[in-house]
């Protein structure tokens, strides 16, 4: 359908075209008339004037409407393929390697806890997260519901924090450690409002090595799935960051290997968390290699859960 200023568009361009031929006839007739013989010269200017704007806007018109719309469609098909290719050759690759997408800005904590279900893991490497004091309570009701939460936190008064203060934005060393502690202290917590027969648990090591990347990774233990949000450590602080989002399906270990032609960022993602936790593990082990000793830089619950909660999923 055409609208009013097509409309108009082609009445223009219609008056142009006929009104130029009829001043080209009329001023052509004035200056042969001998009774207009010395304005002759005028005449024919205003004739050829006439002719050649009617002629100049059919030709333009003509182009528009017949040869410039097929160009167009030539130029949109040619640029349709040159983009397929180009994704293909970038995008595919990083579906191949599990890319989902990108979170809209920050990470929403809530979002993810309302849709994890019973028997699902859950992997959490972060420094510490000054919003979670007010979202505590999720992180209980999805233990409570049968969740299993692992995480990895950084210890306050480390030489780490100091060092990461001092280039995230609105943190000072001593605010930075004070969060650091109030985590710990919200976890605390947490665990202790989780009763003997609750059917999730929580498994907590304190680290105070380096915090590499924020990692937040869900293991869907019925559909064996896995999701990964991972992040950067750059100057906003990570509770303001948005998170890239990765989706694989879980693997025999010899297929997510490196190595392996299957390879998956996701799986990667997963392996160093793993290296990380036994990493910590082993720190609390006792004299012997056996049992872990009790330290308060490992936090757990249920209490008479301690080994269970040390271990991530087979």
């Amino acid at each position: 359908m055409l609208t009013t200023t097509k409309k108009l568009k082609w009445l223009l361009a219609l008056v142009l075209i006929f009104g130029g031929f009829t001043v080209h006839k009329l001023f052509d007739e004035l200056a042969q008339s001998l009774a207009y013989h010395e304005y002759e010269w005028i005449f024919k200017i205003i004739s050829e004037l006439g002719l050649f704007v009617s002629v100049v806007v059919s030709i333009g018109y003509f182009h528009h409407w017949f040869i410039a719309a097929e160009e167009s469609k030539e130029s949109e098909i040619n640029l349709r393929a040159a983009l397929a290719k180009y994704v293909d050759s970038i995008l595919l690759n990083s579906v191949k390697r599990g890319f989902s997408g990108i979170t809209n800005k920050e990470f929403d904590f809530s979002q993810i806890m309302h849709g994890l279900q019973p028997g699902d893991y859950v992997y959490w490497l972060i420094t510490f997260d000054p919003r979670f004091k007010n979202k505590s309570r999720e992180l209980e009701k999805a233990i409570k519901n049968g969740v299993h939460f692992r995480m990895l936190i950084l210890k306050a008064d480390s030489r780490i924090g100091e060092l990461r203060a001092t280039e995230t934005t609105g943190f000072n060393p001593d605010e930075f450690n004070e969060y650091s502690k109030l985590f710990k202290v919200s976890l605390e917590d947490v665990i202790s409002r989780i009763g003997e027969t609750i059917t999730g648990s929580l498994g907590v090591f304190v680290y105070d090595g380096l915090p590499c990347i924020p990692l937040f990774i869900i293991i869907r233990n019925e559909s064996r799935k896995m999701e990964v949000y991972s992040s950067y450590y750059l100057a906003e602080p990570v509770s303001k960051m948005p998170y890239l989002h990765w989706e694989t399906e879980l693997k025999p270990s010899d297929q997510a290997s490196f190595e392996s032609e299957h390879w998956n960022m996701a799986d990667l993602f997963l392996d160093y968390f793993k290296t990380r936790w036994e990493m910590e593990k082993e720190k609390h082990r006792d004299a012997a290699g056996g049992e872990l000793v009790e330290n308060s830089d490992f936090i757990y619950a249920p209490i008479s859960a301690r080994e269970k909660c040390s271990d991530l999923l087979e």
